[in-house]
C-alpha cells in the first residue's frame, strides 16, 4: 500500500508542476502583454516614457511589501486557497485595465494584478519545492522557470496583433478569460504534499538570519532588473532608434524569451547533474553583462544572433536562483526563503523599469539604456560570485 501511495505521489508531482506553471503564466501573461501596448497608451493618457514604466512597476510594486505576509498566509492557509483567490485577483485587475478611463485608473488595475500576483509567485515554488526530492528540485524549477519565457513570447505578438484589430484594450480581456481558467484548474487540482514532512516549529528567524538567502535575493534583484528591462524596452527601442515595424521589433524583443524557454529546463537538469548551482549564475550574469555591451553597438542584421546569445546566457539563471531558497533553507523554510527572495526579485523588476524609461527620456540614446541594463547584470554576477553554496 505504501508503495502505491508513493508511486501515486511520484506521478501527481508533475500534475502539480505543471499546474503551478499555469498559474504563473496567467499573471505573467497579464503581465507582459502591456511593454507592445505602451505607444497607443500613451497617446491615449499623454503619458511619457517614465510614466508608461509605470504600468510594469506597479505591477510590481506590492511584492516588496506584501512577499514575506504572502509567504506566512500560505503556510497558515494553504497554497490552494491563496492560489485561488490570488488568480481571482488576476483576473479582476485585467478587467479593470481593460474598462480603464483614465491613467490613474489604469495603474489601479496594474495594482491589483501586483497584488495577486505576488501570492502565486510566492505559493507555486513552494508547492512545488514540496512534492520534488532535492536531487531534482533544479529539473522541476528549470521546467517552472518557463513560466515568464513563455507567458512573454505569446503576450508579445497576441497583444500586437489584437491591438491593431481591436484597439489596445482587447488583450486584457484575452488575459481575463486566461486568468479565470487558471483559477478554477487551480482550485480543482492543486492539494498539498500529504507525504511532506513539516515541522510547524521552524523558526522564521533562522531563516531571515540566513545571509546566504540574502544573496539569493540580490541576485534575482539584479537579474530581473536587467532581464525585464530590456523585454520592456526592447520594443521601443528598436522601433525608435533602429526604424523597425511594431510586429519585428516585438518578434526580437521575445527572441530572448523563446531561448529560455529552450535553455531554462536544460540548465535546471545540468546543475542536477553537476550538483553545482552556483558557476551557473555567477556565469549567467557575466555572459550576459558582455551581451548587453554588444547590443548596444550591434548592426540591425546581427540583432537576432545577440539577443538569441542574451536568452541563452539569461537561462543559467532562474533555474538556479529558484532552487537554492529550498536547498539553502529546507523545505520547512522554504516559504519564508521565497518570500524574502520575492522581496528583492520584484524590487529590482520594479525599480529598473521605470528607471530604464527615465534614462531614455534623458538621453535620448539607444546605446545608453542597454549599457545601464549591462551594468545591473554585472553587480549581480560579483554577488553571485560570493554565494558559499555549491
Amino acid at each position: 500500500m505504501k508503495k502505491l501511495e508513493e508511486g501515486g505521489r511520484s506521478q501527481y508531482r508533475w500534475v502539480i508542476l505543471f499546474v503551478s506553471l499555469y498559474a504563473f503564466i496567467a499573471y505573467a501573461f497579464a503581465f507582459q502583454e502591456a511593454p507592445p501596448l505602451f505607444e497607443s497608451i500613451k497617446k491615449e493618457f499623454e503619458i511619457s516614457n517614465a510614466e508608461a514604466g509605470l504600468l510594469m512597476s506597479m505591477v510590481l510594486l506590492p511584492g516588496i511589501f506584501l512577499s514575506l505576509p504572502a509567504a506566512f498566509l500560505v503556510k497558515k492557509y494553504g497554497v490552494r486557497r491563496v492560489g485561488f483567490l490570488s488568480l481571482v485577483c488576476v483576473a479582476l485587475s485585467c478587467f479593470v485595465t481593460a474598462i480603464a478611463n483614465s491613467f490613474i485608473m489604469l495603474l489601479t488595475g496594474r495594482l491589483i494584478l501586483g497584488v495577486g500576483g505576488i501570492f502565486i509567485v510566492i505559493a507555486a515554488p513552494i508547492v512545488i519545492a514540496q512534492w520534488f526530492a532535492s536531487k531534482e528540485l533544479g529539473r522541476a524549477m528549470g521546467i517552472y522557470g518557463i513560466n515568464m519565457p513563455f507567458a512573454t513570447v505569446i503576450a508579445f505578438p497576441i497583444a500586437s496583433v489584437s491591438m491593431l484589430a481591436y484597439g489596445w484594450r482587447f488583450p486584457f480581456y484575452i488575459s481575463l478569460a486566461v486568468g479565470i481558467t487558471a483559477a478554477a484548474v487551480f482550485v480543482a487540482v492543486v492539494k498539498e504534499d500529504p507525504f511532506a514532512e513539516r515541522k510547524m516549529k521552524a523558526s522564521a528567524r533562522k531563516a531571515m538570519s540566513n545571509f546566504e538567502i540574502w544573496k539569493v535575493g540580490l541576485i534575482w534583484l539584479f537579474f530581473n532588473a536587467s532581464a525585464l528591462s530590456f523585454t520592456t524596452w526592447a520594443t521601443v527601442l528598436f522601433e525608435t532608434y533602429k526604424g523597425m515595424p511594431k510586429l519585428y521589433a516585438s518578434f526580437l524583443a521575445s527572441l530572448l524569451m523563446w531561448t529560455a524557454i529552450l535553455c531554462v529546463p536544460f540548465f535546471g537538469w545540468l546543475s542536477d547533474r553537476m550538483g553545482r548551482r552556483r558557476p551557473f549564475a555567477v556565469i549567467g550574469l557575466l555572459l550576459m553583462t558582455l551581451v548587453f555591451v554588444a547590443l548596444a553597438y550591434t548592426p540591425n542584421m546581427a540583432l537576432a544572433v545577440s539577443i538569441l546569445a542574451l536568452g541563452f546566457t539569461a537561462a543559467m539563471v532562474p533555474p538556479i536562483a529558484s532552487a537554492l531558497p529550498a536547498e539553502i533553507l529546507g523545505p520547512t523554510l522554504a516559504s519564508v526563503g521565497f518570500g524574502m527572495t520575492g522581496i528583492f526579485s520584484n524590487l529590482g523588476a520594479a525599480s529598473a523599469q521605470p528607471l530604464v524609461g527615465f534614462l531614455l527620456d534623458v538621453t535620448k540614446s539607444y546605446a545608453f539604456c542597454l549599457l545601464g541594463m549591462a551594468i545591473l547584470s554585472a553587480v549581480g554576477a560579483i554577488v553571485a560570485y560570493t554565494l558559499k553554496t555549491n
